[in-house]
């Protein structure tokens, strides 16, 4: 018999939440060397659970939450971190020598063969909950992830537009938001275009909640070196770049960006452009137009969507 776990509200759901981190334990194991310390940054407070409770949060749309979903839960945590593993390929010629993924911990090559470990586990456990339709779904997640880390690594990160940031963030982040909620509605028996509804709901949820991880580096001088030095493709600076400075302006930094300059130097630069054109406001309002898109979505369903409203607060995710 299927253990049933309690229906909560958002500010209640503490409890489902810590059940999908023990799934993350539990379904993971400690069999290989490095599992331990994925886990426990899987599991971190600095970890954003945004993604599970779109997920547990969808599911209360049509039932209590069970232990498939809980399991389910699990998957889309390993998804997100495989494609962090990942994340940093784009420079083979380096990888022996930089350290840059999850904590910091493994060289690139390690980091490729766990994040398909993890690909591995997801899918046995999706098998094991023996639902075709949510295997299909993440299965097509997954796809979504790999074009989007393709897709990241066609242009140079640091002078991306904020079109290619959007493509790279859609395939690689948002869709596992999309996928969560989409597979509560799988779960819940419902109709192909409520899954969908539900899909593109969390889409722009994951879109709002990255802008808002992005954003948060702003603000954060270390962060922001660390963006810099590991040329990551960031919201904050291809929006400064593309949508804020002039033409003179934007090509003198996109030419020091697309050569080596000091980090520190360069940080008090963008730091007084940032201020200057009020970045911060602006990608604030990015991110509230991308929850009043969920919104609107939600106001398609046919039943209460009282457990997601929550969901489409800034301060909430």
């Amino acid at each position: 018999m299927k253990q049933v776990l309690c229906k909560n509200n958002l500010l209640d759901s503490d409890n489902n939440v810590r059940l999908v981190q023990n799934a993350v334990k539990k379904n993971l194991g400690v069999s290989l060397p490095f599992l331990v310390d994925i886990v426990h940054h899987m599991v971190a407070p600095h970890n954003n659970q945004t993604r599970t409770l779109v997920l547990l949060q969808s599911a209360n749309l049509f039932n209590n939450p069970d232990e498939a979903i809980i399991d389910i839960g699990s998957t889309i945590e390993y998804l997100h971190a495989a494609a962090a593993l990942h994340r940093h390929i784009k420079e083979p010629e380096k990888a022996r020598r930089r350290l840059q993924h999850v904590q910091k911990l493994w060289g690139s090559e390690t980091s490729v063969l766990l994040g398909d470990y993890l690909l591995s586990i997801s899918f046995q456990i999706l098998t094991r909950v023996g639902n075709l339709d949510v295997l299909e779904c993440v299965s097509l997640a997954t796809q979504n992830i790999a074009r989007g880390q393709v897709l990241e690594v066609s242009e140079p990160s640091l002078t991306a537009t904020p079109k290619h940031w959007r493509s790279v963030t859609r395939d690689k982040i948002a869709v596992l938001f999309g996928a969560g909620a989409q597979s509560a509605a799988y779960w819940g028996n419902s109709s192909e275009v409520t899954a969908s509804t539900l899909f593109s709901f969390g889409v722009h949820v994951g879109m709002a909640a990255q802008l808002k991880t992005d954003l948060e580096a702003v603000g954060n001088k270390k962060l922001f070196l660390q963006k810099l030095k590991e040329h990551e493709l960031w919201f904050p600076l291809c929006f400064l770049l593309h949508e804020c400075l002039p033409e003179e302006k934007q090509r003198e930094i996109s030419e020091k960006l697309q050569n080596e300059f000091d980090a520190q130097e360069f940080f008090e630069e963008l730091n007084i452009l940032f201020k200057k054109y009020e970045v911060s406001n602006q990608i604030h309002d990015e991110a509230e137009l991308e929850l009043k898109q969920a919104k609107e979505f939600l106001k398609q369903l046919e039943f209460d969507s009282g457990p997601l409203q929550p969901l489409t607060q800034y301060s909430m995710i």
